[in-house]
Parts: C-alpha cells; sequence; structure tokens
C-alpha cells in the first residue's frame, strides 16, 4: 500500500504549486498588458508628431510665400480639422545681416500627451523699397 500511496501523490499538483504558478501568469499578464498600452501610447505619440510635422511644414511655407519677411510673432490654431494643434511663428533678426530667422512652433495636447515640434529656417529679410520700385538707379 505504501508505493500505491506514493503514486497518487506524484500523479497531480499541491495547492501551494498551483497558487505559485498562478501568481506567475498573472505577473505575466500584468507585463504584457502593460507593454501593449506602452505600444498603444508611443504609436499615438508618433500619429501626432507626423500631423505636427506637416502642418508645421505647411506654416513654413506660408511664412516663406509672404511678401514681406518682418520681425514679430503670430499664433493661432488650425481649425476645426486639427482641433487638438495650434501654432506660433517667431521672425526674428539673425546674427548675420539680411538673413532673418522664422521659427514655427506647433503644439498639441490630446488627454495625457502634451507636446510641440520646432521647426525653423533662415529666410533673406525682404527690402521694402524693392518692391515699390525705388531703391536703385536705372
Amino acid at each position: 500500500m505504501t508505493s500505491r500511496h506514493r503514486a497518487r501523490r506524484r500523479g497531480g499538483f499541491t495547492l501551494l504549486e498551483v497558487i505559485v504558478s498562478l501568481a506567475i501568469m498573472g505577473v505575466g499578464i500584468v507585463a504584457v498588458i502593460e507593454a501593449y498600452g506602452a505600444a498603444m501610447r508611443l504609436s499615438l505619440q508618433d500619429e501626432f508628431l507626423t500631423t505636427a510635422t506637416f502642418l508645421a511644414s505647411g506654416k513654413m511655407e506660408e511664412v516663406i510665400k509672404e511678401t514681406y519677411i518682418t520681425a514679430g510673432q503670430d499664433e493661432g490654431d488650425f481649425g476645426e480639422e486639427f482641433p487638438d494643434f495650434t501654432w506660433s511663428v517667431e521672425i526674428a533678426d539673425s546674427e548675420i545681416e539680411g538673413l532673418e530667422l522664422v521659427t514655427v512652433t506647433v503644439y498639441w495636447s490630446v488627454a495625457t500627451l502634451d507636446d510641440y515640434l520646432v521647426l525653423s529656417t533662415a529666410l533673406r529679410e525682404n527690402d521694402p523699397n524693392a518692391a515699390a520700385g525705388g531703391g536703385g538707379a536705372r
């Protein structure tokens, strides 16, 4: 009978073994869920960064196409199509004469994701006399 008794004990799991295995599985499941959440946040962040890049490029093109580039600041939003995004433009004199530094910053705030993107370039300063036809001998 002793050998039967031993065979029975070896055939199943003890309560302690079941509890330990459930604890290990629980930790594993929590880790997988946290990794999935982090991946979703990164994906969302990349989506906003891509959108902000396109919006900043478009705003920079608007500034470049302006007839006169003069030092100053402006800000606004992108309307109903991009309600979570705002922009600011700063044009400042550079250390090099005849160049203006143009900085476009796009901000976004969605849920807990607050961030911004900065796009900068240097442009030639406009001569207001050139457009009026003055400023040079013929």
